[in-house]
């Protein structure tokens, strides 16, 4: 009987491994930025310039300016088996976040943001769909204090710390044995760097930098499964789960094509090469001891590309527009249903109006995945599936300036 219970043991532990959410890096900041493509690193002159380019912040002339945005999301993830059977993961979610920054003096402005740059959704795949019901989360929250001092009329320079918390979530089964959920979260820290240069008016340059970082999460994983002989065994195991964040750089370029018609473009670099791995353990399971398991994610480093424009007319309304394209950074290896990434193209647009010391900001994103295979051999047979992800989202953003 322990022999048995042995093997039911081990086979819930091998096929527990992390359990993603499709998608990692968030750069929905600031509802009016994302209306220009995302392509603000270059601009930073609001408050969400401490997660674009901190360095932004002390070029402006406001004293204190407050901004709250949040945007709505509508993924849609699709996985075709091989038999061609669809199914769809539907997750709505909200996602918040604050930016307030202080003119100290003449040249130097401190900053805070609460916001979420990695993940921040999740999947929720119907046993009707996969065999198995699947309901992961993932979310990195971070907490950043910012600091930019303006060293001459043109030039300045931003410095900031992030303070990560990480929350992961996992409700899923395992075919035949039985229920499984894991609770975790931990922290961890890493800083970022900004520079802007006005060489005029009109011509602006920006370059960010934000470190890397590994989060160790910690906390419970909770098994229920029915061995026979012994009936139903519920447990619950202290867990850790390690995952690597990566450099993130960002150059951009801003010209003024009129005083009132702005052009803007970036191009972000993601080192997801560190991410190469992620480490689970589950301590002192039944007779197996420390269970520890590594699975393979093998993510690439990737090129994000943006520009957008926005046009001032009389009366305080601003029209914008812009375009991104955001390639996948995973491998075939690590695509699943639970790790859904794909090429996207993003088209976006806002419009924004000020009166007097307010500004409201309306931006609609529209994300079209480009759809992906994998085969795998199963029994010399090659089975074939399809992979694609699709996404609309609202975002407002409301900014007093005083």
């Amino acid at each position: 009987m322990k022999k048995i219970l042995v093997f039911w043991m081990a086979f819930v532990f091998i096929h527990s491994s992390i359990l993603w959410a499709g998608g990692w890096s968030n750069m929905l900041m600031g509802a009016r930025a994302m209306a220009i493509g995302g392509a603000f690193s270059a601009v930073a002159d609001d408050p969400s310039a401490i997660f674009h380019n901190p360095a932004g912040l002390s070029f402006q002339n406001e004293g204190l300016q407050f901004s709250l945005d949040g945007f709505y999301v509508w993924p849609t993830h699709d996985f075709v088996t091989p038999s061609g059977t669809r199914a769809q993961s539907k997750w709505n979610n909200a996602i918040p976040q604050i930016f307030v920054s202080y003119k100290v003096n003449e040249k130097t402005t401190v900053g805070f943001g609460a916001y979420v740059p990695y993940a921040g959704g999740g999947v929720d795949w119907k046993k009707e769909d996969l065999g198995i019901p699947l309901k992961s989360y993932m979310g990195v929250y971070c907490l950043t204090p910012a600091l930019s001092y303006q060293l001459s009329n043109r030039l300045s320079l931003g410095f900031e710390l992030n303070f990560y918390r990480a929350l992961l979530s996992v409700d899923t089964e395992v075919p035949n044995v039985g229920q499984m959920n894991t609770e975790e979260s931990g922290s961890s820290l890493s800083a970022s760097l900004g520079l802007l240069f006005r060489p005029s008016q009109r011509v602006a340059f920006g370059l960010s930098i934000r470190g890397p970082s590994t989060i160790k999460l910690s906390g419970e994983s909770s098994f229920v499964t029915v061995v026979p002989g012994l009936g139903t065994i519920k447990f619950t195991r202290n867990s850790e789960t390690d995952i690597k964040l990566p450099w993130d750089l960002e150059i951009g370029f801003s010209f003024r094509l009129a005083e009132n018609f702005l052009f803007s473009t970036g191009a972000q670099y993601t080192l997801w090469s560190v991410l190469d791995k992620v480490h689970k353990k589950i301590e002192d399971v039944p007779f197996l001891g420390d269970i520890e398991t590594d699975e393979v994610m093998n993510f690439k480093d990737i090129l994000v590309l943006r520009a957008g424009l926005e046009y001032l007319l009389p009366g305080g309304i601003a029209l914008r527009g812009g375009i991104g394209y955001d390639p996948s950074a995973t491998p075939n290896e690590s695509l699943n249903e639970r790790n859904i990434d794909v090429d996207k193209l993003s088209l976006l647009g806002g419009i924004g109006y000020r009166a007097g010391r307010m500004q409201i900001d309306f931006v609609y994103i529209y994300v079209s995945g480009k759809e992906r295979e994998k085969t795998i051999t199963n029994f010399g047979f090659p089975l074939t599936t399809r992979y694609n992800l699709n996404v609309n989202i609202l975002g407002l953003g409301v900014t007093f300036s005083f």
